[in-house]
């Protein structure tokens, strides 16, 4: 009896385990599940990387376009709002782009066939790329703050009394020395225990081509540092190595200083020159480069800018045009993100020049 008992109860003990079927019941929602989280997170990395890199075009733009905006703010400062009587620029090889501080605040060249720039393209700009106009504006040196004449010239030759510090203007400046009766122009040849020189000076430029001033200025004139500085397109040093051959960045350059770049992937640049012909502070017409006959009466410049990014993306093709201005890009019909940045910036210290 027992025996039986033994037998029956090991006869109810079902079996344990998945069917075959189960298992691949199982494996088949597993797998659909598995196939919705790739799809989600190659959605998500899709989406970062888009978002990403239109972020890095975006903040390329908007620097690109604060740099340009607060230079040509700033240009053509000269301390008073009117005309002096006595203008004056004691540098050397005053007829070139770099030291001609007397010639207009702002001034640009419209590239408009390869290799070609209306008006002809100054020789100091090197190697300017394609599809790119070029902006020369004359400003204070960045951040730089005036120093105040602590007492009078008595002669155009004597060396400018300022307080002894070391900010300001340093050795090796190009300068401006202003009042509302005078400006000029000169190269600092040396500045310690409070006296700015402006000696004639050999060797290469910046330098004097004579120490007289030409004008005897007071106590409270003062003196700031100048520059001018030429914005340009042009192939990127990575170019070829770290970023795609044929990458274009913005480009400055400062007086004698070798040209340094500002900002990647800026493909294109176009200006137009608010003209104000009558001289009541309001633009008449915009006008490239190439159409100004009179700087002096250029009071804004609008700027438009094509900025992509630095790596091609995805499998889609840009088939967009970009309007910048008046000018159409035609589609570029390549892989790279694409973005137009335009402003346009007053001369806010203006003086008529005719």
């Amino acid at each position: 009896m027992s025996f039986y008992v033994a037998r029956a109860s090991r006869r109810s003990i079902p079996s344990l385990g998945f069917s075959i079927v189960e298992l691949l019941v199982a494996m088949a929602i597993s797998l659909l599940l598995l196939a919705g989280v790739l799809a989600i997170f190659t959605s998500s990395r899709a989406s970062y990387e888009t978002t990403d890199r239109t972020s890095k075009v975006q903040e390329n733009g908007r620097f690109a376009l604060d740099q340009l905006s607060r230079q040509i703010r700033s240009a053509g400062f000269v301390g008073c709002a009117r005309q002096p009587t006595y203008v004056s620029n004691t540098l050397r090889n005053t007829g070139k782009l770099q030291w001609n501080f007397l010639q207009s605040p702002v001034m640009g060249y419209n590239w408009t066939s390869a290799n070609t720039w209306t008006p002809a393209l100054d020789a100091s700009i090197v190697s300017a790329a394609d599809k790119g106009d070029v902006l020369v504006l004359r400003v204070p040196a960045r951040d730089a703050e005036p120093l105040r004449l602590t007492a009078d010239m008595t002669s155009g030759t004597d060396d400018l009394t300022v307080p002894n510090v070391t900010t300001g203007v340093k050795q090796g400046d190009v300068a401006l020395a202003y009042s509302c009766e005078a400006q000029a122009y000169f190269y600092v040849s040396g500045f310690s225990g409070g006296k700015i020189q402006h000696a004639a000076t050999a060797g290469a430029d910046p330098a004097n081509a004579s120490a007289n001033l030409n004008f005897n200025f007071r106590t409270n004139a003062e003196v700031i540092p100048v520059q001018t500085v030429i914005y340009y397109i042009r192939t990127s040093s990575g170019a070829g190595t770290a970023l795609p051959a044929g990458t274009t960045s913005l480009w400055r350059q400062v007086g004698a200083n070798a040209a340094e770049e500002l900002v990647e992937g800026v493909e294109r640049m176009e200006l137009e020159f608010g003209i104000d012909t009558n001289g009541d502070t309001i633009v008449d017409s915009y006008q490239t480069a190439n159409n100004v006959t009179n700087w002096g009466n250029v009071s804004s410049v609008s700027i438009a800018l094509l900025v992509r990014s630095l790596q091609p993306y995805g499998s889609d093709l840009d088939k967009r045009s970009y309007t910048l201005l008046s000018q159409t890009v035609s589609a570029p019909n390549d892989r790279y993100l694409r973005e137009v940045f335009t402003t346009t910036a007053a001369l806010r210290n203006r003086i008529r020049v005719n």
